[in-house]
């Protein structure tokens, strides 16, 4: 990650303490944004990715499985995602100066070191894709087809990469998928079901990666999909695909997306359907024998990180779950019932969630699924003095705003009315994003240059 460990994550950290009025909900306030700072530096790519893989004596080793270098003619470093650029570092350190050559893909805007001449860099477009992330899953797929079996190809994995490296079939154009992207994007599909229709547009997705060539494989993944899926995080380049074109299909009709779908992409999936396309590989493949896969981050690891900060300060904190996978309103009600049961928080406590919420989009304003889950918890708040609910996207993004989440107490509709904000009005057009900007509770960091989706929290002191 850019910044010092010791550094603030969060920009003007005392304007967002001062706004919680009360002496209470200020400590709280306080309490929480340590919490989700820790949450993010729990989980910096380069750290975890250091704790899983060594090399000495010639031998990458992780964990029980280990292979000897001298093996490979040759190494290649594919690194896609969010936290690309620190484990592509991290890895060329690693490996030291062996002959190595490299293709990261980052997200357009993020800031990344200076790399040699081995690593081909590529700016790719989040959360929909777009032309240079196709020109990088070409020069990606030109690689994988040239490796063959005395060949190591190095994955690294993050969160974003199924938007960043598209690489639709010959016969769509990249505008229809990207059509395609959006309207899931704004329905209310899962991140799974999401994933789903994207494997089978894809010659990289769901496992047609390992499919493309013949040479060894190693993956390092970062995980922001709920349970870690191995298929569903960034649509499992090189892991088996336990889902077919009919799922896909269903996924489409399910959500009323059928009728609208390009006449191509129809096409595609009808082929897919009548056995005239082959079905993206399954576990049973004899390619994954030479595929080998590794988490090396996920929610849990940055709930733990959270749960550690608020008892250093004295606050009792539990972690509930880090599979959340609901509505951003139900998760609203579920934070905010918690907050007023003092049986459950007592006096002092915490309650800490990871995972990922949907929001299914009918307005046209900015926000994302935590400022949308932070401004249905608020109304639930009055009179709960010295009760927080912190919300945000561990990679600093919250939908299509420039916040990573939001924060709120008791206080906020007060101060909302006092400036003749609507809250209601505010959710019809899905614009938490400004709602929280007029208050100044936008959890703002930028990039923070890793992703195991999204911490939630409730707080009393």
């Amino acid at each position: 990650m850019s910044r010092s460990l010791n550094s603030s994550l969060f920009r003007r950290r005392d304007q967002l303490i001062r706004n919680g009025i009360s002496q209470k909900n200020q400590k709280a306030r306080s309490i929480s944004l340590l919490a989700l700072e820790a949450a993010v530096r729990a989980v910096d790519p380069s750290l975890c990715l250091q704790s899983k893989l060594r090399v000495s004596n010639g031998r990458i080793r992780v964990g029980d499985f280990e292979v000897a270098l001298s093996r490979f003619k040759r190494i290649v470093v594919v690194a896609v995602g969010k936290a690309s650029s620190s484990m592509m570092k991290t890895t060329l350190e690693e490996l030291e100066n062996r002959d190595i050559r490299g293709v990261l893909v980052v997200p357009k805007g993020q800031k990344i070191p200076e790399f040699d001449t081995r690593v081909e860099v590529f700016y790719a477009g989040h959360p929909l894709p777009d032309q240079d992330g196709e020109d990088a899953a070409e020069r990606v797929i030109s690689i994988a087809r040239s490796m063959g079996r005395n060949d190591l190809l190095l994955c690294l994995i993050s969160g974003g990469a199924s938007a960043m490296l598209p690489a639709p079939p010959s016969n769509i154009p990249l505008a229809d998928k990207i059509l395609v992207t959006s309207s899931l994007i704004r329905s209310k599909a899962t991140i799974r079901e999401i994933n789903t229709v994207r494997r089978h547009l894809s010659r990289i997705k769901g496992g047609r990666l390992a499919e493309l060539c013949h040479a060894s494989i190693i993956s390092f993944i970062m995980s922001d999909v709920t349970g870690n899926p191995l298929h569903d995080i960034a649509s499992g380049p090189t892991a088996p695909d336990p889902t077919t074109y009919l799922d896909a299909v269903e996924v489409l009709r399910r959500h009323g997306l059928w009728g609208n779908c390009p006449r191509t992409v129809k096409s595609h999936l009808a082929k897919g359907l009548k056995g005239e396309l082959s079905e993206t590989p399954k576990k049973e493949s004899h390619i994954f024998s030479r595929v080998h896969n590794f988490i090396i981050a996920d929610s849990y690891i940055a709930c733990i990180g959270a749960e550690r900060a608020i008892e250093s300060r004295g606050v009792q904190a539990s972690i509930v779950t880090s599979t959340v996978d609901m509505d951003a309103r139900c998760m609203a009600k579920l934070l905010t019932s918690i907050g007023g049961d003092k049986t459950r928080l007592r006096e002092r406590g915490a309650v800490i969630f990871g995972g990922e919420t949907t929001v299914e989009v009918h307005g046209n304003g900015l926000g994302g699924r935590n400022q949308e889950t932070a401004l249905c918890a608020a109304e639930n708040l009055a009179g709960l003095d010295g009760v927080v609910v912190a919300t945000m996207g561990t990679d600093g993004i919250d939908g299509h705003s420039s916040a990573a989440g939001a924060i709120v107490d008791c206080y906020t509709f007060h101060r909302a009315r006092k400036k003749k904000l609507n809250p209601g009005a505010f959710l019809a057009r899905n614009d938490s994003f400004n709602f929280f900007r007029k208050l100044n509770d936008c959890l703002i960091t930028g990039r923070t240059g890793t992703n195991v989706g999204d911490i939630y929290l409730v707080l009393r002191v």
